[in-house]
């Protein structure tokens, strides 16, 4: 796996949240972490020893600061977003230990539950796929999926 890779693959996550902080649509979300990663790869030979994380996350602010620019609205980073940002990205351990807890509370729901729940959550399958593909109804599945939702949210509390 190449350095780029390696880096899309370990931040693809942390990147995604960071820039959902600061921008509500979806769809701007997403075009600001592709450039956040186009503009990492396109200057990745240049970084020197400075550290890939600094490298992330100062494109991070700087694109997000270019979309507010570009949008012609105002914004700053305060010095505590970004010590709360970076005491929640990197904190790595407590992640695992929530990604171990998530899967295993998805192992104690019902087989077929937890294969909608993950295909439409994580694999982002519509309800209208997930319906014709399992002979149900938008609403049977909708159902199941809020089900497996409730189950989590009762159990990570």
């Amino acid at each position: 796996m190449d350095s780029f890779e390696k880096i899309y693959s370990e931040y693809k996550h942390k990147v995604y949240f960071f820039v959902k902080k600061y921008i509500q649509k979806e769809e701007d979300i997403q075009d600001i972490v592709q450039d956040i990663f186009f503009h990492i790869w396109k200057h990745l030979d240049n970084a020197g020893p400075t550290p890939v994380e600094a490298i992330v996350f100062k494109t991070c602010r700087q694109e997000v600061s270019n979309f507010y620019r570009k949008n012609k609205l105002l914004f700053t980073f305060s010095e505590q977003d970004i010590i709360s940002t970076e005491e929640d990205v990197f904190d790595e351990k407590n992640h695992e230990e929530q990604i171990a807890r998530m899967t295993s509370l998805l192992e104690k729901l019902p087989q077929k539950t937890r294969e909608l729940f993950i295909r439409h959550k994580i694999k982002n399958v519509s309800y209208s796929q997930l319906a014709r593909e399992n002979n149900l109804s938008k609403t049977a599945i909708s159902k199941q999926i809020n089900k497996a939702l409730s189950f989590l949210r009762g159990n990570l509390q």
